[in-house]
């Protein structure tokens, strides 16, 4: 197993137990750099020193009242077993989303911490991002920071977000996969 310094509260750690098996998680540690994506799953040794089974990616997508939003896909496609996807809806105007969104784009690579089913046992491991990605990432994610330069962040309930994910829901183009 392979140390990354990363240290999971015991807030985290409950909520971690209540999630569905293979529901992705960020670790966000408020005052470092530190980022991590943790995700508990029933057989923990199917992940140690496996080729890693997941793909990331980020897009941005801005509603017709103008609100941005940053999707983050994942895909957890085990050598055993069903892939498993699903999204993060980010807000850059959200002071906690900021700051997730920040760090993640600022590392090259994003620690990942299996968890077993029950939370007692643990691998982690580094996903390394390709730089032709993440600098797609950055321009995209720069376009909104752009666009929101003279906006204050803060942390609260974002009705206009909300909106936002409503007509995102709506909108019949397909939403973006992650890449394999």
């Amino acid at each position: 197993m392979a140390q990354t310094g990363i240290v999971i509260n015991k807030e985290s750690w409950g909520l971690l137990q209540a999630e569905p098996l293979y529901s992705p998680r960020f670790i966000d540690r408020a005052g470092t750099d530190e980022l991590a994506l943790v995700v508990r799953v029933e057989l923990l040794d199917f992940f140690l020193e496996a080729q890693l089974p997941l793909t990331i990616d980020l897009t941005t997508w801005q509603s017709s009242q103008g609100t941005w939003v940053v999707i983050v896909t994942y895909r957890l496609h085990p050598t055993f077993g069903p892939s498993t996807s699903g999204m993060f809806y980010l807000n850059p105007r959200q002071e906690t989303d900021s700051e997730i969104l920040r760090k993640l784009l600022r590392q090259e690579a994003l620690s990942i911490v299996f968890l077993s089913e029950d939370c007692t046992e643990h691998y982690t491991t580094r996903f390394f991002f390709d730089p032709q990605t993440q600098t797609r990432w950055w321009q995209q994610v720069g376009e909104v920071k752009d666009t929101l330069k003279d906006t204050k962040l803060y942390d609260g309930h974002d009705a206009e977000f909300e909106q936002a994910l409503q007509e995102l829901s709506l909108t019949p183009a397909p939403l973006p996969q992650p890449v394999r």
